[in-house]
């Protein structure tokens, strides 16, 4: 079985990227959002091809399915500053542009700079270990993409007809030893939307836009270890949901924020 890393990561082929879209992680029609956001910005960060420079904020947009099979990435290196890259990247497929994304990397410098701040705190959650694994399957209506992942849920389960809300641990079920901005993307995407919790029945739901923001990363942490994530879904209106997710590490880290706008196709 390919781990997550394996899936996301593009070829060079020249100036351009290939990437062989993997059957088995899909999400209705498509790829799941994850994947092919997390390859876009994996291309982005080896174009840039600075360690130094770390991925601070991504947006995107899915304006089509990525299939499984061939695709081709894209990169554009728009920028470059004393501290700062900015790239875009696009994912052409069937003669179209089905994904693209547009990362800012900058170089870190701890202890300089105004003083840092965060008034958020991470949701409270008994220890991973503590709670079942869902087995989710094909049979129980679950994405395809979703057997490649094991998740712990607190609260938020699709079609409870409860609070848009969403609390859980997750982590891939092959360890993923290369922690970057691609990977980060790639895990922001892995729960279900939280507009899910407070529907009465399932409803296909798709990323149409997408936005990232790292905040401290993963650096130290253990591969093994899982991720805690929330999202809330605040508003939905013809047809479009706005949701807020949250990434944080078993040490209380805030790893990301991620904002996604969802349609709900039927």
């Amino acid at each position: 079985m390919a781990s997550l890393v394996d899936v996301t990561t593009p070829t060079p082929a020249g100036d351009r990227y290939t990437l062989n879209v993997a059957d088995g992680w899909k999400q209705g029609r498509g790829a799941f959002g994850g994947l092919s956001i997390g390859a876009l910005v994996r291309a982005i960060e080896h174009r840039v091809g600075d360690p130094a420079r770390k991925v601070r904020t991504v947006t995107a947009e899915i304006p089509s399915p990525v299939l499984a099979g061939a695709a081709e990435i894209r990169v554009d290196i728009m920028r470059v500053g004393k501290s700062l890259t900015a790239a875009r990247a696009a994912l052409h497929q069937g003669g179209e542009i089905r994904c693209h994304a547009v990362a800012n990397l900058a170089i870190v410098k701890p202890g300089h700079g105004p003083p840092g701040w965060r008034d958020i705190e991470a949701p409270p959650a008994p220890p991973w270990q503590d709670l079942p694994a869902v087995p989710f399957n094909a049979a129980m209506g679950a994405p395809e993409f979703t057997q490649h992942f094991e998740f712990r849920v607190v609260e938020g389960i699709p079609a409870s007809a409860k609070d848009p809300r969403v609390v859980g641990w997750i982590r891939p079920r092959i360890a993923c030893h290369v922690q970057d901005g691609g990977y980060i993307a790639a895990m922001c995407d892995t729960f279900w939307p939280a507009a899910m919790v407070r529907f009465t029945q399932m409803r296909p739901m798709a990323t149409i836009a997408f936005a990232l923001e790292v905040i401290d990363g993963l650096d130290g942490l253990n591969p093994d270890s899982p991720l805690l994530y929330r999202g809330t879904a605040p508003v939905l209106r013809d047809g479009f949901c706005s949701e807020r997710r949250e990434l944080w590490g078993e040490d209380g880290r805030l790893v990301a924020v991620n904002h996604q706008t969802f349609a709900v196709i039927a």
